[in-house]
């Protein structure tokens, strides 16, 4: 007599069966779908939230605490501290359980953060040992051993940013844990997405989201690999519904406002199967009171999902159910938001930076101004004022850096000119730098601002000095040219010509600077990141460079 061992590689392909059978069961197309046919982890496709699952096409909306599994970029929208929570038996007396809780939490300067578990966990399996003859190979004895479960188990890890106006990006890591009786693996994966909050002033309700799930992944102790999966979603928002104001800090008031109808279209595409659709809408027919509808399908309509939601303050309850081909099944989650609203605390913090660098440029510390701004507006990039401002002094600083002497008149006359300038009124700023030039006709940068703001107001131009014209050297030139290059947006050439200093002058520190200027306004980051590193290595005093560098850190 013989017993009957169960090889790892055996209880591998049980494994992949269970995982079929699962999956086979619980999506709502026949047995021979080209759509799911037993992907990895497919536990992931079941959805987070009664709300998500209703609307179906949830990607490119992603604004509540499911957004690190839906799309990592809609975690931007979430301003509250918030948690989202469903548990559910996927279907009566299945033994099957389906977890997902996730917590958002929002900061002012450094993004949304975000984590989630997600479970699904069959259990009673039946365990058993079979005795063979090996001649006869007639069965023997069958021993019940008692059962075993199936877990599947995913830690998912969101982060969130806005970094350029109406553009977020969002970073998704997910690992997977799977557990088949005494056998045990686990996947790893990186998510990435887009989201567009508004096109222009022509749609600016209108978001659009693109994504790749899995575009990195690895595997330890199994040969499955997370299909790398596509998406694409498009929302559009309806009849805003006014609620109320909240006072800010500076005394104004901000009106309170939600948009009672969202519909939604996404589109989703795994590299081993066929496209998904979805199509969905939420609407609400009351302050607390919300119905939504949603389809998905392949070819053919897959599945027909509604359900309801229920609010009151910063409490959430959301239903939903779905018709397919097994009949119904229904879904229940909650949602809670507690503490301040991120975008107020984030506004006061603003308005503090942009204090602060009034009272910097008013002092005559220009380039100090244009750090604090900038810090600002990488905070907020929808600020245009902000955007105006910072603009302006980079203006200024191209030529003047600083002014900061109380007792010389041209200085004064400097700190006049960029407080008008700030103020719009560019008549006042040209008048005030022809004075300040006529009090140093030696300084070369402020002549060159004064041209500059003198063709801006379409004013006639201020003529240097002949002592002056003749004391430029072709250098002088150059960096004056590369400059206005700079400000009018030529980047290349300010780079082209800032490389045509460097080869007469390899420590040219002003071109350096010039140079990492252009790189960094074509967003090549790294590329202004080494330039000014070089500039540090020469001048290891320059304090301007170096706030930059971190800031860039």
């Amino acid at each position: 007599m013989k017993k009957f061992v169960v090889s790892n590689k055996t209880f591998g392909g049980c494994a992949n069966l269970v995982q079929v059978f699962i999956v086979l069961l619980l999506t709502t197309t026949n047995i021979f779908s080209a759509y799911t046919g037993g992907q990895p982890a497919e536990f992931l496709q079941f959805g987070a939230s009664a709300r998500a699952m209703a609307t179906k096409a949830f990607f490119s909306v992603s604004d509540d605490a499911t957004a690190v599994y839906y799309n990592p970029a809609g975690l931007v929208q979430c301003e509250y501290k918030e948690i989202t929570a469903l548990h559910t038996e996927l279907f009566p007396n299945t033994q099957t359980i389906y977890d997902y809780i996730g917590f958002v939490y929002p900061t002012i300067k450094y993004g949304v953060f975000s984590i989630a578990i997600n479970q699904l966990l069959s259990t009673g399996f039946e365990k058993i040992e079979i005795e063979y003859d090996p001649l006869s190979k007639d069965i023997i004895k069958i021993e019940n051993k008692g059962s075993f479960d199936d877990r599947q188990l995913a830690l998912l890890l969101g982060y969130g940013k806005e970094v350029f106006e109406r553009i977020n990006i969002g970073i998704g890591f997910k690992t997977i844990y799977r557990k088949l009786d005494v056998y045990s693996d686990t996947m790893m994966g990186l998510d990435v997405s887009c989201l567009v909050s508004g096109i222009n002033t022509h749609f600016p309700l209108l978001n659009l989201a693109v994504g790749i799930k899995n575009l990195i992944s690895t595997h330890i102790g199994t040969e499955d690999k997370l299909p790398i999966i596509f998406k694409l979603g498009a929302s559009h928002k309806f009849f805003k519904r006014i609620t109320g104001t909240v006072k800010k800090e500076d005394g104004t008031e901000e009106e309170k406002y939600y948009y009672r109808l969202v519909v939604g279209l996404d589109l989703e595409k795994n590299i081993n199967s066929e496209i998904k659709w979805m199509l969905g809408a939420e609407y609400w027919l009351m302050d607390f009171l919300a119905v939504r509808l949603g389809f998905e399908g392949l070819s053919y309509l897959k599945e027909t999902t509604a359900g309801l939601g229920f609010r009151y303050r910063e409490y959430t309850v959301d239903y939903s159910f779905a018709y397919h081909d097994l009949g119904f099944s229904h879904r229940i989650s909650a949602d809670v938001k507690w503490g301040k609203s991120v975008k107020f605390d984030k506004d006061k913090f603003v308005q503090k930076l942009i204090n602060e660098a009034i009272a910097r440029y008013t002092a005559g510390q220009f380039l100090e101004a244009a750090k604090v701004l900038q810090t600002a507006y990488q905070l907020d990039p929808n600020r245009k004022d902000i955007k105006k401002m910072l603009e302006t002094l980079l203006l200024v600083t191209a030529y003047i850096t600083s002014a900061t002497s109380e007792t010389d008149e041209s200085q004064q006359g400097i700190r006049r000119a960029v407080s008008a300038l700030m103020e719009n009124d560019l008549t006042t700023a040209v008048n005030s730098l022809r004075y300040a030039y006529y009090k140093n006709p030696t300084n070369k940068s402020l002549l060159q601002l004064l041209n500059r703001l003198e063709q801006m107001a379409s004013m006639p131009l201020t003529e240097a000095y002949r002592e002056e014209l003749a004391g430029w050297t072709i250098i002088d030139k150059k960096i004056y040219e590369a400059r206005e290059d700079v400000l009018n947006g030529r980047y290349a050439d300010a780079i082209r010509k800032c490389q045509e200093i460097l080869n007469l002058e390899p420590k040219n520190i002003t071109a350096l600077e010039i140079m990492g200027s252009a790189f960094f306004m074509m967003n090549e980051i790294e590329k202004a990141k080494t330039v000014w590193k070089k500039v540090l290595e020469m001048d290891p005093t320059n304090r301007v460079v170096q706030q930059f560098l971190q800031e860039l850190e």
